[in-house]
C-alpha cells in the first residue's frame, strides 16, 4: 500500500529559491527529490504532492511541477499513474546517491605550453610569397589535360632552369646537363654512391649532409673551416668528393674566399676529385657583390646543387644538380631526369619562374630579409657589443660569436625561458670540438635566422642575448 504523500513542510521550501545556474524551476524540484532520497527523508515507496498542491505551496505554475514530476519518471527515479499520484520508484535511493556521490578526482589540465619560436637556419618566410602569383601558378600545374606525361613535365623545368641559373647566378649549363632530385639529400646520397670515392666535408658542417654521406657507406672526412672557408691544404691528396657551401658556409656563415676558391678547383684537377657546391641560400646577398658560383670558374670540377627550399618553401621538395661532361653517366632511377619529383610541383615551379614569379620574389624577399639582417644587427651593437658578428654578407642567418662555452650557454637557457629555441656552431660539428685545430670561436658560436625576425621584434629578441 502507498505511503502517504510526502509531508510539503519537511521537504519543500516556500516559495521555491531561484536558481542561479540558469538551469530554471523543474530542475529546482527534481533537485530537491534528489537530495531527499540521498539524505533518506524521502523513500522508495512515498508518495509525492500532487502537482496543483505543490504548485501553491512553492509559489510557481503548476506546469512547472508537472514537468519536474515527467523528469523524475523519465529518470526512473518517480512512477505516475494516472488517477494514483506521482509516486518514488523502487531502487531510486540508490540511482539518487549515484547521481550526487562526486566522481573519480581529475587532476587538471595542465596549461597549455607556449609556443616555441624557433631562431634556427633552415626555414625561409612562407608568407613574403606572392599569393596571386603562387596560385596562379598551381592553377596553371594542375589544369593540364590528365594524365600529364612526367617526361614532359620534367624536361619543361629543367629547360626554365637552365635559363635562369645562367640570368641568376652565371650558372652556364644546357638542360640536358641537370638532373632534379626531391630534396638535396637525395641529390647527394645519388652522386655519392655513383663516384664511389672518399667524400670530404665542411667542419663544422650540414649534419644532414654528413648523415647522407654516411649512409652510402663511403668514408666521410672532415676538412676544418676558418674565416676564409674550407682549409683547401687540408684535403686528402687523393680523388676524393668533397662537399661545400661557398656561397655562404654552413653554419659559420662565411663566404670562401676567391684565393681558397681557385685552390679547391686546382686541387680538383690535379686529383680527379669532384667538387659538390651546395647553392643553398645564394640567392641573397647584401652590401657586397656576390661571387661567382665555383661551376663558373670550372664547370668540369663542380656540380652545382641548388633548391626551392631557402627561396621558396621546403614543402616543394625539388632539387637540382649541373652535372658537368663527366658525369653523364650518372644513372636514372626513374623516368626522365627526375625520379622521385612530383610532376604537378615541377609544372608549377617551371611556371612560376618563367612567368616572372621567381625574380620578383626574390627581389621582395631579398629587400625584406635586408632589413631584417640590418635591425638585427643594430641591435647586437646595442645590446651585445662585444660579440663578434660573422656571415652578414649572404644568406638567411648569421653567426654570432659570444666569447665564451659558459656565456652561450646562458643566453641559450635565457632564450628558452622566453620561448625561443636556437642552434650553436657545435652542434654542427662533426668531430669533438677537442680535436685538431678546433677553432675556439666555435664552442660560443650562436646561430640566428633573421629570415624570421620581424624587424619591429628584432630589439626585443636580440636583448636576450645580453649578458646577465
Amino acid at each position: 500500500m502507498p505511503r502517504p504523500p510526502a509531508q510539503i513542510p519537511d521537504l519543500w521550501p516556500s516559495p521555491l529559491p531561484p536558481r542561479d545556474d540558469g538551469r530554471g524551476a523543474p530542475q529546482a524540484i527534481v533537485d530537491l527529490v534528489l537530495d531527499a532520497l540521498d539524505r533518506a527523508t524521502l523513500h522508495p515507496g512515498d508518495r509525492l504532492p500532487s502537482s496543483r498542491a505543490l504548485a501553491v505551496h512553492l509559489e510557481v505554475p503548476r506546469g512547472v511541477v508537472t514537468v519536474a514530476y515527467d523528469t523524475l519518471a523519465a529518470m526512473g527515479v518517480a512512477r505516475t499513474v494516472p488517477g494514483s499520484g506521482t509516486t518514488i520508484a523502487e531502487g531510486s535511493d540508490g540511482l539518487a546517491r549515484a547521481l550526487l556521490s562526486p566522481g573519480p578526482t581529475v587532476p587538471p589540465s595542465p596549461p597549455p605550453a607556449r609556443p616555441v619560436i624557433s631562431l634556427e637556419p633552415g626555414l625561409p618566410d612562407v608568407a613574403l610569397i606572392d599569393e596571386r602569383r603562387w596560385r596562379r601558378s598551381w592553377r596553371h600545374a594542375t589544369r593540364l589535360t590528365a594524365p600529364a606525361d612526367l617526361d614532359a613535365r620534367i624536361a619543361e623545368l629543367r629547360a626554365v632552369l637552365a635559363a635562369q641559373l645562367r640570368r641568376s647566378r652565371a650558372v652556364v649549363c644546357a638542360s640536358s646537363d641537370i638532373r632534379l632530385f626531391p630534396g638535396v639529400n637525395p641529390a647527394l646520397r645519388t652522386i655519392a654512391d655513383w663516384f664511389g670515392a672518399p667524400i670530404a666535408m665542411e667542419d663544422p658542417g650540414y649534419r644532414r649532409a654528413f648523415d647522407a654521406f654516411r649512409a652510402t657507406g663511403n668514408r666521410v672526412v672532415s676538412v676544418p673551416v676558418d674565416d676564409e672557408g674550407l682549409v683547401v691544404d687540408r684535403l686528402p691528396d687523393r680523388r676524393c668528393l668533397v662537399y661545400v657551401t661557398p656561397a655562404h658556409q654552413y653554419p659559420t656563415g662565411v663566404r670562401m674566399s676567391m684565393s681558397r676558391r681557385l685552390a679547391l678547383l686546382r686541387w680538383a684537377r690535379g686529383t680527379g676529385g669532384l667538387v659538390l657546391e651546395d647553392d643553398y641560400d645564394g640567392e641573397f646577398s647584401y652590401d657586397v657583390a656576390p661571387l661567382p658560383a665555383l661551376h663558373r670558374l670550372d664547370p668540369e670540377s663542380v656540380v652545382y646543387i641548388g633548391t626551392a627550399s631557402k627561396a621558396l618553401s621546403p614543402l616543394l621538395r625539388i632539387a637540382w644538380a649541373v652535372l658537368p661532361e663527366r658525369c653523364r653517366e650518372l644513372p636514372n632511377a626513374g623516368n626522365g631526369s627526375g625520379a622521385g619529383v612530383d610532376g604537378t610541383a615541377a609544372t608549377m615551379l617551371a611556371h612560376f619562374i618563367s612567368s616572372g614569379g621567381w625574380d620578383n620574389h626574390i627581389a621582395r624577399a631579398g629587400r625584406t630579409y635586408g632589413a631584417r639582417r640590418a635591425a638585427v644587427r643594430r641591435a647586437l651593437a646595442l645590446h651585445v657589443p662585444d660579440a663578434h658578428v660573422i656571415g652578414v654578407e649572404a644568406g638567411l642567418h648569421l653567426t654570432v660569436d659570444l666569447g665564451s662555452p659558459d656565456a652561450l650557454a646562458a643566453v641559450l637557457d635565457n632564450l628558452e625561458d622566453h620561448g625561443y629555441r636556437a642552434s650553436t656552431v657545435a652542434a654542427h660539428a662533426l668531430q669533438d670540438l677537442g680535436s685538431h685545430d678546433r677553432d675556439p670561436r666555435e664552442r660560443a658560436g650562436l646561430l640566428v635566422s633573421y629570415a624570421v625576425i620581424p624587424e619591429t621584434r628584432a630589439d626585443t629578441i636580440i636583448r636576450l642575448l645580453a649578458p646577465r
